[in-house]
């Protein structure tokens, strides 16, 4: 069994994504980001672009777009909040 932590995508309006990943893919300010179980707590500001989740027993990635917004990682959870998400499919 891998090594999962939860994500939580939330836009303004809704709730997009809840649930167990093996790795959440984004971009922030500074570059790409992998975050995955037991990863340090940090807090940083993404730009417009994909948030990419490896789900928990799938072998295809997820893909939403956010317009820009914020990213926090603490121990088992890792939260995505933006002004605007959408599912890529």
């Amino acid at each position: 069994m891998a090594m999962t932590i939860h994500c939580d995508i939330v836009s303004a309006e809704e709730e997009i994504f809840s649930g167990l990943v093996e790795v959440v893919i984004a971009t922030g300010a500074l570059g790409d980001l992998g975050i995955y179980y037991g990863h340090a707590p940090l807090l940083t500001s993404l730009i417009p672009g994909p948030v990419r989740l490896k789900i928990e027993g799938q072998e295809e990635e997820k893909v939403y777009y956010v317009s820009g917004g914020f990213l926090e990682v603490q121990p088992g959870v890792v939260s995505i909040l933006a002004d605007t998400a959408l599912r890529a499919a």
